[in-house]
């Protein structure tokens, strides 16, 4: 499958360090065998948001990697990413 990076991806590449970004897009070819990684599709869960299926990679570190998958174009779309030091401070705001 092919990976596409949204906008706010590449920006957010571009800002961090050589070695984060190498470490944030070795998981990517991951997501790009989705169809025949069960390792990417059994750490991947499918988020409730309504009127889009999201879904987040569990990586084996922190990191947690959201994403769109579509089949009948054989695309991933990676929408964002985090860590989960950064979903938790959202999630006590809340």
């Amino acid at each position: 499958m092919q990976v596409v990076l949204s906008e706010r991806v590449k920006f957010r590449l571009d800002t961090i360090g050589a070695d984060d970004r190498k470490r944030i897009t070795a998981w990517f070819d991951y997501l790009q065998n989705w169809e025949e990684d069960p390792f990417a599709k059994s750490r991947s869960v499918l988020l409730d948001i309504p009127g889009k299926s999201v879904y987040m990679f569990r990586t084996t570190t922190d990191l947690r990697i959201f994403y769109t998958v579509d089949l009948p174009n054989k695309t991933i779309t990676v929408i964002d990413f985090a860590t989960m030091d950064t979903i938790a401070l959202f999630r006590d705001a809340s």
